[in-house]
């Protein structure tokens, strides 16, 4: 179907789009028709007849030239900002794009402008020129502009429920916007924008959702904006807002109903914006979010319902539209992103049935929880998140319902925060009857922050809601306040910080015991504080018709802080406060509650140079309620992170006003007999002070103070460096240990008697010294020195005792007892010498000496112990133990002699490093001394190289008609080198001495020659043998080194052999009758044995006498070589 006018012109839309309000009409409009028809390439072909005849229709000038009643001209430009305008795309927009806009628009409107471009459209056979048509309920989106120039039609707006609007149609041409998308029916999704045009051109708007009608259900998603696909300019349309979801249907018991709230319904998203044009232009904003719907409310009880519905859950948010992206060019940006929106809130819980007086007859209904927040999901690369949804309230009744969870906030993106945690919502109250007991509803869990995915700081948790009140209207009636909700965790910080923990829930009133107050939430990674602790509710009193009897609600405990980030630089996160305890009724038999403890500090982050930031600090515990019997105990104080945080104190006893004695077999199972007021609770470890003990009056006592928390212990010195080429680094001094907290006083009295004096702490351990680095080696390959160990850090002060409480006519209190100082820190162990490196090998060699092997390198010495850490009443540190020196590098090898050439002698061992002194003892005044710490052992002494083999001796020449060549002496054989000594040590095991090298070999001697004959035919002699090489002396093992154990010695090694001394030549051959052989060659004497080290080497054989030939004598043999002397 043709979704263009065949007029050119496109059909009117209400609301159909702001950007089509550049319209200008008056006579004064007509140069600027004139210019366009004169640019239309209309006369390219000729003309239909018709349309020529139309031509020459001039009635259309009227038009140009209206009557004196007609509106005054319009020359008004639209200056709005376009979608994620900036300053430049602005000026671009309105003072070149919309005037070159508004002259085609004014061009295809016109009847002049009609009239030519349905004569090019009709002798092209194509829609050239004109505006698409807008959308219809039949055809819901709208056309395509010309493929000139022309702008797509609007999309229709739905106003069916359920039916989605229609899309607007795109700019095909030139120069064109695209059509904005039409709104959506109730709870159905707005079109889509269209495109510009593909040289100039601006993408149309997305239409907007359509908001939910019927209860519960969901709102519609916006459209995207149309895309600017020009090449030259245009902007992204905007993304269409989502629609809002409907609120929950609330509960009803007829027609057999359940009296449970429905949920609300989700909103819708919001649309995207649309991309920019490729060299100028900007992207699209996205479209805002819709609201999520509330839950339901739960129905009250009736005559057959006795207990209150329960609340529906509200809806959830919905993140908004992504803006468009800036696809390329120096002009514009990226769109802005659309809002998110909350969540919705829980309906509140039904209250019960009443009768007629009144009063009512089942309990309340629960709250419905609240809605989660909005937000993009994962890989989103901007946000941020919407709230949570706050939690219903629970309904009254005999007892109240419990309150809805608030919902958990959406998570934020790159430098966008995460919303943050809906609050619970508050319990309902309760009023009990003459024949139950009434307890209050709980408060709601507030919902956890949302996440922080980037840089952006995360989400705070939700506040905890209040716990319902029991009624105190009626003494004689048994009521329990509600506990309050534990606030919610904070949001988890990626790179930025996290999300505080949300404070806890108070605790409801009632006549015989307060509510206790929910607990803080936790603060999150990184550096997040925790929330503070709720506070316990008060009681009023109960009559049971034998007495009166109350209980106050135990305060919250404080959430903990979160731990911090060295990379990011943030400390740990401080700890929320303890709740204080609720106070019981000043008449007859009460007790205070206690205080909540206080959240302990977060731990700080290492850095990746080893640094840490600071710890967060403890806080201080809620201080105990009054009774008129007992007061309640102090919570204790929170924990110091470490390093550095401060601990919290612990929190004052409650007051005892001594006016009542409790029975026996009370109702509160407390003691028979007079009280006494509240202990103070101890102090947070980190050296937190202790508590006061409450105050007494009456007869009633004093309370104790609480203990001081202990110290922390110091922390550990850095280990000393360790690198190549260098002396291992001096390890560093431990640091002393945090004194301990003093000691709460105790309590005064009247006529009863002092509380006591708290004790207090102890002192923290000293930190371990560190451990000296390992030493390296240097350029001539000797081990260098290892690093000494460090000292061990002073153990921290004892706290000082708390008094005792004084006494108006009792006794007084006593003093608590004073902290024992900390035990001093061990010092750090030395570093090990660096081990020598081995010595070079000799170069071995076909034509000349073999080359003699390098010395080891010497081991190097070891570092000392540290000494132990000092402490007044505590135990003394021990000494750090010694290190061990480094091991001697063996000897390079020698090496093998070329032709008749000696081999290389082998290197010395490298001597053993010296062991390391142990570290002195830490000294106490009055405790037990450290200990001297154990010396290092010796290094061992490298083993020595091993000698050369000699070089065999050359072989004589053949010779046919001249005397054999005698054969050359070998090489003699190198010497072993020398074993290194071992290493030595004071209190330790000295080195092992290194064995000696092994002694080469003789070489053996070469053969004699062959003779040949001479003219007259008598034969040549026969060549003599060469002498066999000296075998090398063996290498002398080193010497232990001496220590309270002394090394063992290395192995002497045996001589070397002596080379066999060469064959003698045969004689050469007679020829004819008559004429006399050559005689054969002597053989040559064997090598003499190596000498030294260990026994003595064996001689080389004889060389054997040549054979003579046709009657000649043999040769005389060679003398055997004689073995070598045994070494000294």
């Amino acid at each position: 179907m043709n979704r263009r006018h065949t007029s050119s012109q496109r059909g009117t839309q209400p609301g159909s789009g702001a950007r089509r309000r550049n319209r200008v009409a008056g006579a004064s409009s007509a140069v600027a028709a004139f210019l366009a028809f004169g640019m239309a390439p209309w006369a390219s072909a000729p003309p239909a007849q018709a349309d020529v005849d139309d031509l020459f229709n001039f009635d259309w000038l009227s038009d140009l030239f209206p009557q004196s009643d007609a509106s005054p001209a319009d020359f008004s430009f639209n200056f709005e900002p376009m979608p994620a305008a900036d300053f430049g795309t602005d000026l671009l927009t309105n003072f070149f794009y919309n005037p070159l806009h508004m002259v085609m628009e004014f061009w295809i409107n016109n009847p002049l402008g009609e009239l030519v471009n349905g004569a090019i459209n009709d002798i092209s056979g194509l829609y050239l020129i004109g505006n698409g048509a807008d959308g219809t309920e039949v055809n819901p989106d709208g056309g395509d502009g010309g493929l000139w120039f022309g702008d797509g039609g609007a999309g229709w707006s739905s106003d069916a429920a359920g039916v989605a609007g229609g899309n607007g149609g795109s700019a095909l041409g030139w120069i064109g916007n695209g059509g904005d998308g039409g709104a959506g029916g109730a709870g159905a999704a707005g079109g889509d924008g269209g495109a510009g045009g593909w040289f100039m051109g601006l993408g149309g708007n997305g239409g907007a959702g359509g908001d939910a009608i019927t209860a519960g259900f969901a709102g519609g998603a916006g459209g995207d904006g149309g895309a600017a696909v020009a090449w030259f300019f245009g902007s992204g349309g905007n993304g269409g807002a989502g629609g809002d979801g409907a609120n929950g249907a609330a509960g009803t018991f007829a027609n057999g109903g359940s009296g449970n709230g429905a949920g609300g319904g989700n909103a819708g998203v919001g649309g995207d914006g649309g991309r920019s044009g490729y060299t100028f232009g900007a992207g699209g904003n996205g479209g805002a979010a819709g609201t999520a719907g509330n839950g339901g409310a739960g129905a009250a009880g009736d005559a057959t319902h006795l207990n209150g519905g329960i609340g529906g859950a509200g809806g959830a948010g919905a993140a908004g539209g992504v803006g468009g992206e800036k696809f390329n060019g120096p002009l514009g940006g990226a769109g802005q992103l659309g809002a998110s929106s909350a969540g919705g809130a829980g309906g509140a819980g039904g209250d019960a049935a009443k009768d007629g007086g009144g009063k009512f007859l089942g309990n309340g209904g629960a709250g419905g929880a609240g809605g989660q927040g909005g937000g993009l999901t994962y890989g989103a690369k901007q946000g941020t998140g919407a709230d949570g949804g706050a939690g219903g309230a629970g309904g009254a009744g005999i007892n109240g319902g419990i309150g809805g969870g608030g919902g958990t906030g959406g998570g934020g993106f790159g430098t966008g925060t995460g919303g943050a945690g809906g609050n619970g919502g508050a319990g309902g109250a309760a009023t009990g009857s003459a024949l139950a007991a009434g307890v209050g509803g709980a408060g709601g869990q507030g919902g956890f922050g949302g996440s922080g995915n980037g840089t952006g700081a995360a989400g705070a948790g939700g506040n905890g809601g209040a716990g319902g009140a029991g009624a105190t209207n009626d003494a004689t009636v048994k009521t329990t306040g509600g506990a309050g909700g534990a606030g919610g965790g904070g949001g988890f910080g990626s790179k930025g910080l996290g999300g505080n923990g949300g404070a806890g829930g108070s605790g409801g009133t009632g006549t015989f015991a307060g509510g206790n107050g929910g607990n803080g939430g936790i603060g999150a990674y990184s550096g997040a504080n925790g929330g503070a602790g709720g506070a316990g509710g008060s009681a009023t009193g109960w009559n049971n018709g034998v007495g009166v009897y109350s209980r106050g609600g135990n305060g919250g405990s404080g959430g903990y802080g979160g731990g911090g980030s060295g990379l990011l630089g943030t400390g740990g996160g401080n700890g929320g406060v303890g709740g204080a305890g609720g106070a019981g009724a000043t008449t007859g038999v009460s007790v205070g509650g206690n205080g909540g403890a206080g959240g302990a500090g977060g731990a700080g982050g290492a850095g990746l140079t080893g640094g840490t930031t600071n710890g967060g600090n403890g806080a201080n515990g809620g201080a105990g309620g009054s009774g008129t019997v007992i007061g309640g105990n102090g919570g204790a104080g929170g924990a110091a992170g470490a390093p550095g945080g401060t601990a919290g104190a612990g929190g004052n006893g409650g007051a005892s006003s001594g006016s009542a004695v409790a029975a026996v077999g009370n109702p509160l199972g407390i003691a028979a007999g007079t009280g006494h007021a509240g202990n103070g609770g101890d102090g947070g470890v980190g050296g937190g002070q202790g508590g006061n003990g409450g105050a007494a009056t009456g007869t009633a006592d004093g309370g104790n103070g609480g203990n001081g928390g202990a110290g922390t212990a110091g922390a550990a010195g850095a280990a000393g460096t360790a690198l190549a080429g260098a002396a291992g680094g001096n390890g560093g001094d431990g640091s002393a240990g945090n004194a301990g907290g003093k000691g709460g006083a105790g309590g005064t009295a009247t006529t009863g008697d002092g509380g006591k004096g708290g004790n207090g702490g102890v002192g923290g351990t000293g930190g371990a010294g560190g451990a000296g680095g390992n030493g390296g080696t240097d350029a001539n390959g000797n081990g260098l020195a290892g690093g000494n160990g460090g000292k061990g850090g002073a153990g921290g002060d004892g706290g000082a005792a708390g008094a005792g409480g004084a006494s108006t006519s009792g006794t007084a209190g006593a003093a608590g007892t004073e902290g024992l100082d900390g035990s001093g820190g061990t010092g750090g162990a030395g570093g090990n010498g660096g081990a020598g490196s081995a010595g070079t090998d000799g170069a071995s060699s076909a034509s000349a000496a073999g080359g003699n092997g390098t010395n080891g390198g010497n081991g190097g010495s070891a570092g000392n112990g540290g000494a132990g850490g000092t402490s007044g009443t505590g135990a003394a540190g021990s000494g750090g133990v010694g290190g061990t020196g480094g091991a001697g590098g063996a000897g390079g090898n020698g090496g093998a002699g070329g032709q008749g050439l000696d081999g290389g002698n082998g290197g010395n061992g490298g001597i053993g490093g010296k062991a390391g002194i142990g570290g002195a003892a830490g000294t106490s005044t009055s405790g037990p001394a450290g200990t001297v710490g154990g010396d290092g052992d010796g290094g061992a002494g490298g083993a020595g190289g091993n000698g050369g083999v000699g070089g065999a001796g050359a072989a004589g020449a053949n010779h046919s008609n001249a005397a054999g060549g005698n054969g050359s002496a070998a090489g003699d054989g190198g010497n072993g080198g020398k074993g290194g000594a071992g290493g030595t040590s004071v209190g330790g095991s000295g080195g092992a001495g290194g064995a000696g090298g092994l002694a080469g070999a003789g070489g053996a001697g070469g053969n004699g020659g062959t003779g040949g004959t001479n003219a007259t035919g008598d034969g040549f002699d026969g060549g003599n043998g060469g002498v066999g090489g000296t075998g090398g002396q063996g290498g002398v093992g080193g010497a232990g080194g001496g220590g309270a154990t002394a090394g063992s010695d290395g192995a002497d090694r045996a001589g070397g052999s002596g080379g066999h001394g060469g064959a003698g030549g045969k004689g050469g051959t007679a020829q004819g009758a008559g004429n006399t052989g050559g005689d054969g060659g002597d053989g040559a004497n064997g090598g003499k044995g190596g000498t030294p080290g260990g026994p003595g080497g064996a001689g080389g054989a004889a060389g054997a006498g040549g054979t003579g030939t046709g009657g000649a004598g043999n040769g005389a043999p060679g003398t055997p070589g004689t073995n070598g002397a045994p070494g000294a």
